[in-house]
């Protein structure tokens, strides 16, 4: 499966879609941080739904991106980032990190006539810039709950010393 995964973005009426079929793993998050980033920097864009009923999994630095566009978005009135029909697998990886009450999920729910924008493309490489987008991601899902301090501080200690290396 892990070849037939990929992340779609498209426009819908009131903002944009990211379609999730197969794995969200950390390569796709650079270029779709940045991507996303962008849209609310630069377009005012209010809305982004992430649409899961076809992802049987997310890592955590792709829920970390998640949460860190939803942070972003919170800065703008009116701005929602939702969820849209998760499968019981991302349900089950989205409660133990405890981000059910965090994350607004939203079911039974699809959109037509999307226009599709591109595929976001798996890219990671190890500069300063994707590293720092990693780190973020994962010290925002630090925020949320205690147990991913315990779950995420090991990869936080190691990405801050890939940090390091970078800067030297």
């Amino acid at each position: 499966m892990e070849n037939n995964s990929k992340v779609a973005i498209g426009i819908i009426p009131d903002g944009y879609i990211v379609k999730v079929i197969g794995k969200g793993t950390m390569e796709y998050c650079p270029e779709l941080f940045q991507l996303l980033s962008e849209k609310i920097d630069k377009e005012a864009t209010k809305n982004i739904y992430f649409e899961l009923s076809e992802a049987i999994y997310l890592d955590s630095s792709f829920i970390g991106v998640i949460v860190s566009i939803q942070k972003k978005l919170k800065k703008i009135k009116g701005a929602t980032l939702i969820l849209l029909n998760p499968s019981q697998k991302v349900k089950d990886i989205l409660s133990s990190m405890g981000l059910m009450d965090i994350l607004p999920l939203q079911e039974n729910l699809t959109y037509k006539n999307i226009e599709a924008k591109g595929e976001i493309k798996k890219r990671l490489e190890k500069n300063y810039k994707d590293i720092k987008i990693l780190l973020e991601s994962h010290q925002n899902l630090m925020e949320i709950n205690p147990e991913n301090k315990k779950r995420f501080g090991l990869v936080e200690e190691m990405l801050k010393k890939e940090l390091e290396k970078e800067n030297e």
